[in-house]
């Protein structure tokens, strides 16, 4: 009797233990289903490209229906072409290719009729723009040809890399609308593969002794502004540049202020971070400097930061006149139609742009109501949301550009409804480079019907000014205060 008992007691306890990990593995894959179902809500999609489960297929180039594969691959916007455009050609590749020790140095080919501005590009990708627009304004007015180096990665990218700004800009229209005539770095200074490789090997290893690379490196003379090259030093963005292009930048001091130019109080024009009164930190003490200046390249060791008390003259006489290429507002026009199929009637959508990421930072050092200006809660975009259906006249379909790396952020843009753009999902960078994935959220928010951006985001300030140029159009920006 008791035997059987003993029997009976094991075999429950055993079927209980199947039970408990039948159950264990039933919870992990429902919670696995219910993730992917609402990853599914919030990937590109349209009816084209799913199953009847709501899995995305994989479409590159031509969409092809035939190959169904979940999530792992990337899907490419249908394109009325026959053939999308090749992705532009990486500057360097994963594998690098062997060096030889007789690599010739690099050559810089500047037109001896013809006096240059050049300047180092400086930090992420919207700061090198805003440095542009600077450079822009003070080849104008210099009367120079803009010597314009690439777009470069920063800590933000996970590899080092460049790319050209006319992979995504129409430089022909902006010389013809500006008359500021233009060349790209790559192309006074251009690499052999080679060169190229031993450029990415330096900057791979930053300060650390590479003679290879010291022999090939040319001196470059730096004109020292805003105190970056003496007081201030370079920080990773321009460091990379100057090793992939294979030159030393050496710095010198400004010439002497004219005594006619007037100063300022650098707090008030929002210069605090510079006390020396013989730096150049305001673009007319810049110009009145180098008048007359007989260096066939006058090379600037910074633009970023100058100020313009008079107004921002580099992006109404500069600036603004950088549009898009083709290609670029195609591809975001394709992904915008894909994800929201509605647009298709009349384009029209409402876009919002949520800066996250490293943006803290800049609110790190102040109260926690005050961080609300770099991290502002979803909630606050939301009640502009209701402010761009009126300006609107409708309630147009809502897309969302976003660094947010945060799951609760997704789920709350899908409880409302709004549209998050995902390029990891998309082929934007296998089309478009590198930076393609930001330079498409940059055009889909400079042609919103209604644009809503972030506070303290120097990305929605850009895209605020297009708005207005472009378009006539105000930008709407949440509270920044629980009050």
């Amino acid at each position: 009797m008791s035997v059987m008992r003993t029997i009976r007691t094991r075999k429950l306890a055993g079927w209980t233990l199947v039970l408990l990990v039948g159950y264990f593995m039933f919870s992990s894959t429902h919670r696995k289903l219910e993730h992917r179902s609402l990853y599914n809500k919030d990937t590109a999609q349209s009816p084209l490209a799913e199953d009847g489960m709501g899995t995305p297929q994989r479409i590159i180039g031509n969409p092809d229906f035939s190959e169904r594969t979940p999530f792992d691959t990337k899907i490419a916007p249908p394109s009325n072409k026959k053939e999308t455009s090749p992705a532009p050609a990486k500057v360097h590749e994963e594998n690098p290719i062997p060096l030889s020790s007789d690599i010739p140095p690099p050559k810089t080919y500047l037109d001896p009729s013809v006096k240059y501005l050049g300047y180092m590009t400086y930090a992420g990708l919207t700061n090198q723009f805003i440095a542009l627009e600077n450079a822009a304004y003070l080849a104008l007015r210099l009367g120079r040809t803009l010597i314009i180096p690439p777009i470069t990665t920063n800590s933000h990218y996970d590899r080092i890399s460049n790319q050209r700004w006319s992979e995504y800009f129409d430089f022909a229209r902006f010389t013809a609308e500006t008359g500021l005539k233009v060349v790209e770095w790559n192309d006074i200074r251009p690499l052999t593969q080679e060169q190229a490789e031993v450029g990415l090997k330096k900057a791979k290893m930053g300060n650390k002794p590479f003679p290879l690379w010291e022999s090939l490196a040319e001196d470059l003379t730096c004109q020292i502004i805003y105190g970056f090259g003496d007081s201030e030093r370079l920080h990773t963005t321009e460091m990379s540049f100057a090793r992939q292009f294979l030159f030393k930048p050496q710095f010198v001091r400004p010439p002497p202020r004219n005594p006619k130019t007037q100063v300022y109080d650098r707090p008030t024009i929002g210069v605090r971070d510079n006390t020396n009164m013989d730096d150049i930190v305001v673009i007319e003490d810049l110009v009145d400097r180098y008048t007359g200046n007989d260096d066939q390249l006058l090379f600037l060791s910074h633009t970023f930061k100058l100020k313009d008390p008079i107004g921002r003259r580099g992006w109404f006489e500069a600036a603004r006149h950088l549009y898009f290429k083709p290609k670029v507002m195609n591809y975001a026009k394709r992904l915008i139609e894909h994800r929201v199929p509605e647009t298709k009637e009349d384009g029209r959508y409402i876009a919002i742009h949520v800066r996250r990421g490293d943006i803290w930072m800049k609110c790190a050092s102040k109260p926690p109501e005050e961080m609300m200006k770099c991290i502002t809660p979803l909630g606050f975009y939301a009640e502009q949301v209701q402010k761009a259906y009126q300006i609107a006249g409708k309630r147009l379909p809502v897309i969302v550009t976003t660094d947010s790396k945060v799951i609760e952020d997704h789920a709350t843009m899908i409880r409302l409804g709004w549209r998050r753009l995902n390029h990891g999902l998309y082929t934007t960078e296998d089309e478009l480079g590198v930076f393609g994935p930001a330079m498409v959220d940059a055009a889909i928010l400079a042609n919103a019907e209604v644009m809503i951006g972030s506070y303290s985001s120097s990305m929605s300030r850009v895209a605020e000014r297009r708005q207005l140029s472009w378009h006539n159009r105000e930008t709407l920006y949440p509270r920044t205060s629980s009050t």
